[in-house]
């Protein structure tokens, strides 16, 4: 018996899916319970698959490594990875899987610890990591806003996944790149308020001079700089795209009043907000 999302995905799902979900998509997902020494492959998969043996025996082969599996384990898929996978003779099993792919997939993979060289895992039947799996299933037999609710999903079995097996080894530029990436979301997020460095730096658990090297590095600008970029950005926005007043503009991108935010616009725009306003709406 098979209950396989990936049959009707590329009509139904998958090309709204990728397009719209760049970061990461359900690709497939789904369960089977096999006939005796039912195979798969040897063949590659285009993304990443997570599989759960929920009864029953069988092997997985990846590298020429040969892993027998049974009730309560599990393997891991990489993408263009020659593989192969058999149910039993005796006890063949049911398992269900989960396939996903996006730009963001291999590093999600990567705060957990399987992989190629250690692609195997075990799972208790209730846990956390095997009913947020079946948590995506569900979700694709839904009709409506099935893409909005598969991909929500989708990041909860990733968290659990990584929770459940966390990597032993984070690497310095990955806990940088995640460090940058909450800072420049707090941002996007707080712009509007006051905020400080020192407010982005607690928000993270940080120092503020390790922030400061972060943006640095990687940004090519200071914390508030960047900040102060990003405010006036939001502002040539709004100035362009609605009829709002000054003061109302300089408080929605956190300037306390129409004068502070005059003078940090003219110095990164080269005139008042204003000027800029009547500047652009005559050249559309």
């Amino acid at each position: 018996m098979s209950t396989n999302y990936e049959a009707n995905r590329i009509d139904d799902f998958s090309s709204l899916n990728r397009n719209t979900n760049l970061d990461i998509n359900v690709y497939t997902c789904g369960s089977e319970r096999c006939d005796p020494d039912h195979a798969y492959g040897p063949t590659v998969r285009s993304g990443y698959m997570v599989y759960f043996v929920l009864a029953g025996e069988g092997s997985y082969t990846v590298r020429n490594h040969y892993y027998p599996l049974h009730t309560g384990q599990g393997f891991v898929i990489e993408p263009h990875t020659l593989i192969r996978f058999q149910a039993d003779h005796q006890k063949p099993w049911t398992y269900l899987w989960i396939g996903f792919s996006g730009r963001s997939a291999e590093r999600y993979l990567r705060t957990t610890a399987l992989n190629n060289s250690n692609p195997t895992f075990t799972f208790e039947a209730n846990g956390a990591v095997v009913q947020a799996a079946q948590a995506v299933i569900s979700a694709s037999h839904t009709q409506r806003n099935r893409n909005l609710l598969m991909t929500g999903k989708l990041y909860e079995f990733l968290f659990q996944l990584s929770s459940s097996y966390p990597t032993t080894q984070i690497s310095t530029s990955l806990d940088q790149k995640e460090v940058l990436e909450s800072a420049l979301f707090y941002i996007a997020n707080n712009y509007g308020e006051s905020l400080s460095v020192k407010d982005i730096a607690a928000s993270l658990h940080i120092d503020r001079t390790y922030l400061h090297r972060l943006f640095v590095k990687h940004v090519g600008q200071s914390p508030q700089q960047y900040i102060r970029n990003y405010r006036i950005q939001r502002a040539t926005q709004l100035l362009l795209e609605t009829s709002y007043p000054i003061q109302v503009i300089a408080r929605a991108v956190g300037y306390q009043n129409s004068f502070s935010f005059s003078k940090a616009f003219s110095q990164l725009a080269g005139s008042s907000p204003r000027t800029y306003r009547q500047e652009h709406s005559l050249q559309k």
